[in-house]
């Protein structure tokens, strides 16, 4: 296992887990969280990122060596889209960009129309999509074809804990998909992070499962550990289901 390691953007990294950064009680609840899950890489919302305020978790990680991964998460279009990113790249530096277009307030379901046209132009302007969207096995393969570097189809909506909703979605996504395809989205037990794993996933990215909990330092850790028993058991192979 410690020579299973994942390539994205051609960087190394050990850990499959990505956390996400709101919803925390505090910020040491948030740093010991992140610490303990053995991260590498963290999204950042950009609609909430200040980097002039003192104590900002931000200078905290940074002496963690922790990749952040800036978002656009409550963009509708693919002009605040585009912004959004833009503002990301000249304020981290980075061509890392988490792509969410949602089309309505309470699910936070993704637009799969903006997110295709959105994708294509960022592309062209030189960053690495990771496109946040459905669990739609045609459009996973578009945005891998037109050179998303993560596609991150959902379970479940976001924030809802529901879990696996359709395995068998994921089945065919993993089969279409060669590239890079990590879960985002829906996410409420450490038992559905292990069965994505196990379907062959490349990882897992998460945040209110951990976030909500009641003790989100101990199942950071769950969390960490079942990424890893997941993606354990399907590099074993497990034996077929008999009667």
């Amino acid at each position: 296992m410690k020579k299973d390691k994942i390539l994205i953007d051609g960087k190394k990294f050990d850990s499959r887990l990505i956390m996400g950064t709101s919803l925390y009680p505090n910020i040491d609840v948030l740093n010991k969280s992140i610490e303990i899950s053995e991260c590498e890489i963290v999204t950042i919302s950009m609609r909430r990122f200040n980097s002039t305020k003192k104590n900002f978790f931000f200078d905290q990680l940074l002496k963690k060596k922790i990749t952040f991964l800036p978002n656009t998460a409550g963009c509708f279009t693919k002009k605040e889209a585009i912004l959004t990113a833009e503002l990301a790249r000249e304020s981290l530096n980075t061509n890392w960009i988490k792509l969410e277009l949602i089309s309505d307030e309470e699910m936070l379901l993704p637009d799969p129309i903006e997110l295709f046209k959105t994708s294509e132009e960022l592309i062209k302007k030189k960053f690495k999509i990771f496109a946040y969207c459905s669990d739609d096995p045609i459009l996973c393969k578009r945005l891998e074809d037109i050179g998303c570097e993560v596609v991150m189809p959902l379970i479940s909506p976001i924030g809802s804990g529901l879990g696996i909703r359709n395995e068998h979605n994921l089945e065919i996504i993993r089969s279409m998909c060669k590239g890079l395809i990590f879960v985002d989205a829906g996410i409420g037990s450490p038992s559905d992070a292990c069965r994505i794993m196990e379907l062959g996933f490349d990882g897992v990215l998460l945040n209110s499962s951990v976030a909500r909990s009641h003790d989100p330092i101990n199942m950071a850790e769950a969390m960490s550990l079942a990424v890893k028993s997941g993606r354990k058991s399907f590099l074993s192979g497990a034996i077929k289901k008999t009667k």
